[in-house]
């Protein structure tokens, strides 16, 4: 019986049906859940990891190829599992390293094993944003490469791998807040609801730290924003300024709307 196997069937053992009903309905169907809490995810992952002696029966590219493999199955929780697995496991012990695993990342989203916010989010805060945090720059502008990605998930973890990060802005490293700007600049001007959501969730914690930036960002990108996005966007902006940017968003729709005359 193979690992990928085992561990399944340690997290099967867990599922509970009113769990599985919950996410399922949550995430509008959009993943096959088991129906496991995530304490118990991570619980099962790492009694899976000692008892199968992974550490010592499996090399460290064996084991990553064990932790795509878990990302590649059909229920969230075992892509959960692999997204641990890169989190606690292999990233402690120093193993990944971003020119050889970034491929592998970006393969993901566009074999389409990540398909759906809850999973790209997750991978983007667990494993995205660690890596650029000991990594720095090289490192980000790699991830920052995929705005031009023509995944949907993939363009959003472009900007939401930096979503930690962004609160501190220039102190990440020298040239942070222009990297994340242009990737902004280009997600935004995607209508999908999650390019948006994305776009404006990166653009609120960068204004922690760059609130004029943020604000004049919006303001020369705004024909583009969704309502969704621009509410996400502005959020933390001082009150003068949101209504300043909400006045000139509906002008921009209205004008946009406005029959051609001829």
């Amino acid at each position: 019986m193979n690992h990928i196997v085992k561990l399944q069937q340690q997290l099967q053992k867990r599922t509970n049906p009113k769990t599985k009903i919950w996410w399922e309905n949550y995430l509008k169907r959009t993943i096959t859940f088991r129906g496991v809490q995530m304490a118990d995810i991570r619980a099962a992952l790492h009694l899976w990891y000692g008892q199968e002696a992974i550490r010592t029966r499996c090399s460290t590219e064996q084991q990553k190829d064990l932790a795509i493999r878990l990302i590649q199955q059909q229920y969230c929780e075992d892509k959960l599992a692999g997204i641990l697995f890169w989190q606690e496991i292999l990233f402690p012990s120093n193993a990944l390293s971003w020119r050889e695993d970034l491929p592998r990342f970006a393969a993901l989203f566009q074999e389409g094993y990540i398909y759906e916010w809850n999973t790209c989010d997750w991978f983007c805060v667990r494993v995205l944003g660690p890596l650029v945090r000991r990594e720095g720059r090289a490192c980000a502008q790699a991830i920052a490469g995929w705005r031009h990605a023509g995944n949907l998930w993939q363009r959003r973890a472009a900007g939401v791998a930096f979503v930690n990060l962004a609160p501190k802005g220039e102190a990440n490293f020298v040239g942070f807040s222009a990297i994340l700007l242009s990737v902004c600049a280009a997600t935004v001007k995607y209508p999908e609801r999650f390019a948006q959501t994305g776009t404006g969730w990166v653009l609120r914690e960068l204004s922690h730290a760059e609130p004029e930036r943020v604000a004049s960002f919006v303001e020369k990108h705004v024909r583009y924003f969704s309502a969704e996005g621009l509410s996400y966007a502005i959020t933390k902006l001082p009150q003068q300024t949101k209504l300043r940017l909400k006045k000139l968003h509906r002008e921009r729709n209205r004008k946009k709307a406005l029959p051609v005359s001829f």
